[in-house]
């Protein structure tokens, strides 16, 4: 009864641990907002909604690779593949031969490239990236989103708290300029693209973005898949 008793005195502090490093595999200081790579096209170019027609992968096919190193997590990467399978005309297929593809790889946390790159990019599922709602919104990236919370009009819908900010990382907290993105549909609360209440936070509880009208704003990993409006963005971009 007592080791009972000290099994759920400690489940809390466990259950915060496991979403720390849920949350902060999300958060990498050296990448563009967190989890992405590199911009796939000049910053001037279509951004949040969509990168130019030049990234997007042709016929809405994307060829991958899964690297050994996740072989346990194939279940994982498969179901989130499926989210997009069974609700859009985008296919994830096994490369063959294709020049252009993603290797999908148990790397630093989870990042990816926005758009096709060109040639091998990668797509890293590292420590604390194996929920099926982060593979979902790292694909999103492989297709061409950015980040919900960097649109132009977000100001409209959530507030943003520098002052709760990690000093050093209030730059991924920049918007778009109208002129850098085009919204596909209007700002979604729930998107699969959009980050928590407590992201980048500086002691890991303050909020750093509230929505306006009081929603809870989840994290990926928090999530099943994409909603309506992220399917529908999906169908838009990809002429479905």
């Amino acid at each position: 009864m007592k080791l009972l008793a000290i099994a759920i005195a400690l489940l809390p502090l466990v259950l915060s641990y496991e979403e720390d490093i849920k949350r902060l595999a999300l958060e990498n200081p050296n990448l563009y907002d967190g989890d992405i790579l590199g911009i796939a096209g000049p910053y001037d170019s279509e951004r949040n909604a969509m990168p130019g027609k030049k990234y997007r992968w042709p016929s809405a096919k994307v060829p991958y690779v899964i690297d050994i190193s996740l072989a346990k997590y194939h279940k994982a990467i498969h179901e989130a593949i499926a989210d997009y399978h069974n609700h859009t005309c985008v296919r994830f297929i096994p490369r063959t031969n294709e020049k252009d593809y993603v290797k999908i790889f148990y790397g630093n946390g989870c990042n990816s490239h926005v758009g096709k790159a060109g040639g091998e990019q990668v797509m890293s599922l590292g420590k604390g990236c194996h929920e099926v709602g982060t593979i979902v919104h790292e694909l999103g990236h492989v297709l061409g989103f950015y980040h919900e919370h960097s649109r132009s009009d977000r100001d409209d819908y959530i507030v943003i708290h520098l002052e709760n900010v990690q000093k050093g990382m209030e730059s991924n907290f920049e918007k778009l300029s109208p002129s850098q993105n085009i919204l596909l549909s209007p700002f979604d609360y729930g998107s699969i693209m959009i980050y928590g209440n407590k992201a980048f936070s500086k002691d890991g509880k303050s909020h750093t973005l509230d929505a306006k009208n009081g929603q809870t704003l989840y994290y990926p990993y928090d999530k099943k898949g994409m909603t309506e409006s992220d399917i529908r963005r999906v169908r838009m971009m990809y002429h479905c």
